[in-house]
């Protein structure tokens, strides 16, 4: 039986937000200067909006902070304009699928305008690498789109028209001169494929204000070996006063996407060139090769000339690393300026970026965009799959790299943890990089979650600890895609400092091996962990893959020396049908772990043996339980048996584990709450932490009263997107940590405490 409650809303309370500093850590995936105004600088990212330079701070400023959870599409930029005869307008195009927008600014992005599009748009799929497909020219909009051609809008986005490129609709970039009569596109090729496999031509000319187009020379497909599709797509472009400079990549073995994927995300480039181009009574004409000679696979994306320089990358190039060249004279030679941490001077002044965090290399990969700065020839900037990086003492020779990240936060963090005593106070659970352990809220970290030899375990999915013993950690990574860490359970015996990883449970059934065989690869999930109250027992339910299966939990008492498989059983004791599940520990009772059955209903099962057997219990609800990624539970630090649910559909659940039924609340039944966590109290209750919608209203919320109110504890200029998890701190009441979605790892801490006394209450549900 589900009992409701009643709520109130209290006045909101002011919050400060920061971030707890990693820098960088995600892909930029292009660069825009203005090209008059020297204090007008954009950066996009796949998954973490846009971002504006601040010259007179030295800092990078976030322009999604406004965005919700709701509607998290400007998180996801796919191109940027600028009118070159107003720095203060800012243009972009963003989506998720879902929501497709053009965006309009006057102000630098302080204020932004969002008017649909007639496309599809996603600034994390593929393509987003690949550019500049949006142009402000002459008061039009143009858009090179990824699944509609390329349209244009006479009013500012209102309304659209197409252009037909042939029938293609997959752009990867689009140009215009100075003067708006010539355009060059780019696409990939699909439309006119002979075979499904080998691409038509992708380049194309228009000298008639885009009535009609011309094929312009391309280089032809080659069939190199392990690719799956044959084919050059242009991925940058860039001109001088002689030529016009294209650069084109081949992809190999494509993960995804198929012959719409060209650009670095395919997941590997089998080959790439550089080509060269002039003008000839007003036609575009193929002038020379200019692809530098490289015997390693590769693909060249990032060029830029400022008419004495002409620069260059590789992007994916294949176990050596990608190769940043400079020329003077229009790519006729080439001159090496950085490969891995050769020909060039570094300066890592973000931990997780030194060499021995890097396999004793460097991070820097995925090199598509590069450019020199309109107002200093001494200097460039570059994208990264890891961040931002600038380039300084071209003119001089004496080349200096390091990264340019100030401010820039956009990680993917998936969970979130503060202890309640140790000499880490955080522990971040994050995509791609693994995890850190923060000592505090202003000082930065090295490199946390890495083996022995300092080699970086990537991707977590969960970490846990006992409030009896924080110090004791165990947690669940990838395998690097080195090599040099293989994905499994790892152990932190010092609150997260230094890890070890635990033998691997073999032999308990051929199903759990298969599955181990798998994370030994790298990049796969490793699974969900849970640790016993005592913090003798340590439990895993393997992954291998998506999902954790209920036929794959296992638990070790001597650190996975030795491990015994997990029984699971229905109500009636038979055994239980396969499905994923996520299993958690009680703070108090080391007797009591449960377990959540990812299904269309909850399922609930409860083992009062350490782990050793679960069983179902009857529970006559119709909570909904989405896949794993979208619900969150969280355990109440004040008492055995009690835990809280948020589904992110309706509710907020509160449970209750007794010797023999399952008490269960639903505190909001009317609301969506998307997340929950608690942290240390005013007295002795803890405060309960959430976001999602409330009375209407979305935020994040506070409550000190185990849900008998709630107060906003943000504005709506204190958003930052999709937020998957939240946690109070355990040790001061009135901070609390973000696990964003889009802007790293942020903390909350309240301006002014006050008493729920002193907050007037404004509205009663």
């Amino acid at each position: 039986m589900v009992t409701e409650k009643n709520m109130k809303l209290l006045s909101p309370v002011k919050y400060e937000y920061g971030n707890l500093k990693i820098g960088g850590g995600g892909f930029v995936t292009g660069i825009t200067f203005h090209p008059t105004d020297s204090k007008t600088l954009y950066i996009r990212t796949d998954i973490g909006g846009i971002y504006r330079y601040d010259f007179d701070k030295n800092t990078w400023v976030y322009l999604a902070d406004k965005v919700t959870a709701d509607d998290p599409a400007q998180t996801y930029p796919l191109a940027i304009a600028l009118d070159e005869n107003d720095p203060n307008k800012l243009f972009f195009t963003c989506g998720d699928k879902r929501s497709n927008y053009i965006c309009i600014s006057d102000d630098k992005g302080e204020n932004i305008i969002q008017k649909a599009l007639p496309c599809s748009v996603h600034g994390n799929e593929i393509g987003r690498a690949t550019g500049d497909r949006l142009i402000y020219k002459n008061g039009r909009l143009y858009f090179g789109s990824q699944t509609a051609g390329i349209i244009y809008s006479e009013n500012m986005g209102e309304s659209w028209q197409s252009i037909d490129l042939f029938g293609e609709k997959n752009i990867s970039l689009i140009w215009t001169d100075s003067e708006g009569k010539l355009f060059i596109a780019g696409c990939s090729g699909e439309a006119n494929s002979s075979d499904g496999v080998t691409r038509g031509h992708t380049l194309y000319c228009s000298t008639d204000g885009l009535k009609s187009f011309v094929p312009l020379t391309a280089p032809a497909p080659v069939k190199y070996e392990n690719s799956s599709y044959y084919g050059f797509v242009p991925q940058r472009i860039t001109s001088d006063s002689r030529y016009i400079y294209i650069t084109f990549a081949s992809s190999g073995e494509v993960f995804y996407g198929g012959m719409g994927a060209y650009a670095c995300d395919t997941g590997s480039l089998s080959g790439g060139k550089v080509y060269r181009y002039r003008i000839e009574n007003g036609v575009t004409v193929f002038d020379k090769d200019i692809t530098p000679e490289d015997h390693i696979p590769c693909g060249y994306s990032g060029i830029c000339s400022n008419g004495k320089m002409l620069l260059l990358s590789t992007v994916c190039r294949k176990n050596g690393g990608d190769i940043i060249y400079t020329s003077t004279d229009s790519g006729e030679s080439w001159k090496i300026i950085m490969n891995r941490l050769e020909y060039s001077r570094f300066d890592w002044n973000i931990p997780y970026m030194k060499p021995r965090y890097n396999g004793g290399g460097n991070c820097v990969h995925w090199i598509s965009d590069i450019k020199l700065s309109p107002f200093d020839s001494d200097t460039a900037l570059f994208n990264t799959g890891t961040g931002l990086f600038m380039i300084t003492g071209l003119a001089s020779g004496d080349v200096l790299v390091k990264p340019f990240c100030e401010g820039i936060e956009e990680t993917v963090h998936l969970n979130v943890y503060t202890t309640p005593h140790g000499r880490n106070r955080i522990i971040d659970i994050i995509g791609d990089l693994g995890g850190f352990a923060f000592e505090d809220y202003d000082s930065e970290c090295e490199n946390s979650f890495a083996n022995e030899n300092g080699d970086r375990y990537i991707t977590c999915l969960n970490a846990d600890f006992t409030l009896q013993r924080p110090e004791y950690i165990a947690a669940t990574p990838r395998g690097n895609r080195t090599g040099k860490t293989k994905g499994g359970l790892i152990l932190s015996k010092d609150c997260g400092s230094t890890w070890e990883r635990l033998p691997m449970p073999r032999g308990l059934s051929e199903f759990t091996d298969k599955k181990l065989d798998n994370i030994e690869k790298p990049n796969v999930d490793s699974g969900w962990t849970a640790i016993s109250a005592d913090g003798k027992r340590i439990m895993w339910a393997v992954a291998g893959g998506k999902g954790f299966s209920n036929k794959a939990v296992c638990y070790t008492d001597d650190e996975g020396k030795t491990w015994q498989k997990s029984i699971f059983t229905d109500s009636s004791g038979n055994s239980a049908d396969e499905h994923n599940v996520k299993i958690f520990s009680d703070y108090y009772n080391s007797e009591l772990f449960f377990a959540i059955a990812e299904r269309e209903n909850l399922g609930l099962y409860i083992s009062r043996d350490k782990g050793a057997t679960f069983r179902e219990v009857s529970i006559k609800t119709d909570i909904k339980c989405p896949r794993y990624a979208h619900y969150q539970l969280s355990r109440q630090p004040d008492k055995s048996g009690v835990f809280w649910l948020a589904n992110g559909i309706k509710g907020l659940y509160r449970f209750e584990i007794k010797s023999d039924s399952v008490g269960i609340s639903d505190i909001l039944p009317k609301d969506r709450i998307n997340c929950i966590g608690f942290g240390k109290g005013l007295e002795e209750t803890p405060a309960m932490y959430v976001t999602g919608n409330i009375s209407g209203e979305y935020g994040f919320f506070i409550s000190d009263d185990l849900g008998e109110s709630f107060a906003r504890i943000n504005t709506d200029r204190q958003q930052y997107g999709v937020i998957h998890s939240i946690c109070g701190d355990m040790r001061e009441h009135g901070v609390f940590c973000l696990a964003t979605g889009s802007h790293g790892l942020m903390f909350g801490r309240q301006k002014t405490l006050q008493s729920r006394e002193k907050c007037g209450i404004i509205k009663i549900t």
